[in-house]
C-alpha cells in the first residue's frame, strides 16, 4: 500500500484528539500526513454534504494515480470536529494544500478538479505527473 494511500485510510478514521499538546500533535492524523515528506492536499468534510461526497472520487484517482508524489487525506469533520477551528475551515468541502515540508500554499473551498489540485500542488508544473 502507498504512503498516500495509508494515509488517506488514517483520515477516515479520524477521531478528536486527546487533551494535552503532545497528545493532540500525534493524534492530528493531519500533522502526521504532513511528516511524509511529501506535497498534501487536506480535504476537511463531511458524508452528508453532497459536494464532498462528489469529491471523494475525485481524491481516490488522486491517490490511485499519483500516491507516489501526494499525500491525499479525507477528514470527516462531523465526526472529529476540533479540527474546524484547528484548521480554520468555514465551508464545507475545503481543501488545504501542502508543500513538501509541511507549509500551507494554498486553499479552495467548494469542488474542485483533479488537475486543479495537481496544479496547486505544483506537481503539474514541475513536470512530474506521469
Amino acid at each position: 500500500m502507498a504512503a498516500g494511500v495509508a494515509g488517506y485510510a488514517l483520515m477516515e478514521r479520524a477521531t478528536a484528539p486527546v487533551a494535552g499538546v503532545a497528545i493532540a500533535a500525534e493524534s492530528d492524523v493531519v500533522q502526521r500526513a504532513l511528516r511524509l515528506g511529501k506535497p498534501a492536499v487536506v480535504e476537511f468534510g463531511a458524508n452528508a454534504c453532497a459536494s464532498c461526497r462528489e469529491m471523494k472520487p475525485v481524491l481516490e484517482a488522486l491517490e490511485r494515480e499519483h500516491g507516489e508524489l501526494i499525500t491525499v487525506v479525507n477528514v470527516d469533520i462531523v465526526k472529529a470536529r476540533s479540527y474546524i477551528a484547528r484548521y480554520g475551515i468555514q465551508l464545507m468541502p475545503t481543501q488545504v494544500f501542502f508543500e513538501a515540508q509541511g507549509r500551507e500554499i494554498g486553499r479552495n473551498m467548494g469542488k474542485i478538479s483533479a488537475g486543479e489540485i495537481l496544479a496547486q500542488l505544483g506537481v503539474l508544473a514541475a513536470g512530474r505527473a506521469p
